[in-house]
């Protein structure tokens, strides 16, 4: 058979052409901190000189655009991210690039979709229904963040007092600073940020904040304290050995003594089957194949009493004991 040359430039031409930009997946992982101190749900922290301990803290990101190969742009509308501070890697989707050189993204969620509802998602979506819930039902829409915890209310260093930051509302989305300067290549892509949960905080008297479920004024602050405070940072507070190498950090969330939260990070990095046994040994619940770091919700209604939740990877096996009190 006669060879046409011609075709097989063509050929060529396009198998290049393809193969220049090719499906790149891209991750971001979020290194939580408390003024340099790595996130632990229970742990005690000083934040503007009040004592602080936090029983959850989530918040959403959206609008995500990322600049690549020679300064172009690429916006990520279907990208969204439901970070939870015990929770460090999350993935956004597949572009069509090769090199990856900035990110930019909005505190909160996008007016279009704060505007739709929960059910128009499916299961597992961030914008999903979620538990505890992340939204105030419509037209009021998600909660763009929720800063639940105690804060020392008489100065003896022990936080005793409860306060609630869930805000709410299209005013409260808040660009991040963009971060230029990257040189990220690769089948799989990440971008690795810190994010300082103390600077939203900055100026905010957590004493009297009580139940701040809106948009008015300390949720404001919250928003403000985004940019001026820097929260998110490519800059390194603790070195990558000590992040890396912390034990495993697993807390209960009493909100619902019914059906208590467990929030975990373990310090083994593979998936994970997890049980939940009664006070007799019998397994009342079970997963397979979870995340090493998440958050486990009690939803089936166990009697009083309590029980012991379980890890097991194949190299580790963590335990903690919790309470059921309906």
């Amino acid at each position: 058979m006669k060879y046409n040359w011609k075709y097989g430039i063509l050929v060529l031409l396009l198998t290049g052409f393809s193969s220049a930009y090719a499906q790149t997946d891209i991750n971001l992982k979020l290194y939580h901190h408390v003024d340099g101190a790595s996130f632990q749900y229970g742990q005690v922290y000083e934040i503007d000189g009040q004592a602080v301990r936090f029983s959850r803290m989530q918040y959403y990101l959206s609008g995500f655009e990322i600049t690549h190969d020679g300064g172009q742009t690429t916006s990520m509308p279907d990208a969204y991210v439901l970070a939870s501070a015990n929770i460090s890697d999350y993935t956004l989707g597949q572009e069509n690039i090769t090199n990856l050189e900035g990110i930019s993204f909005d505190l909160g969620v996008d007016s279009v979709r704060n505007g739709m509802n929960t059910s128009a998602w499916p299961a597992g979506h961030p914008l999903a229904a979620q538990n505890p819930s992340m939204d105030w039902s419509w037209p009021d829409g998600y909660f763009f963040w929720t800063i639940d915890g105690k804060v020392d209310s008489d100065n003896d260093g022990e936080p005793d007092l409860n306060f609630s930051l869930h805000g709410m509302g299209n005013d409260l989305l808040r660009p991040v600073n963009g971060f230029s300067g990257l040189n990220l290549s690769g089948n799989d892509v990440k971008v690795e940020l810190y994010v300082n949960i103390a600077d939203w905080l900055h100026e905010i008297e957590l004493r009297y904040v009580g139940v701040a479920h809106d948009g008015l004024h300390d949720n404001t602050n919250v928003a403000n304290n985004t940019n001026p405070e820097t929260v998110f940072t490519l800059d390194l507070p603790l070195s990558i050995e000590e992040w890396e190498n912390q034990e495993s950090n697993i807390y209960a969330d009493y909100t619902l003594p019914y059906a208590p939260s467990i929030y975990y990070n373990l310090a083994s990095k593979e998936n994970v089957s997890i049980t939940v046994t009664d006070a007799a040994g019998r397994v009342v619940l079970e997963a397979d194949d979870q995340p090493s770091a998440g958050n486990f919700f009690v939803r089936k209604e166990l009697p009083d009493g309590t029980y012991v939740i379980t890890f097991n990877s194949n190299h580790n096996s963590d335990k903690f004991r919790f309470i059921v009190k309906n």
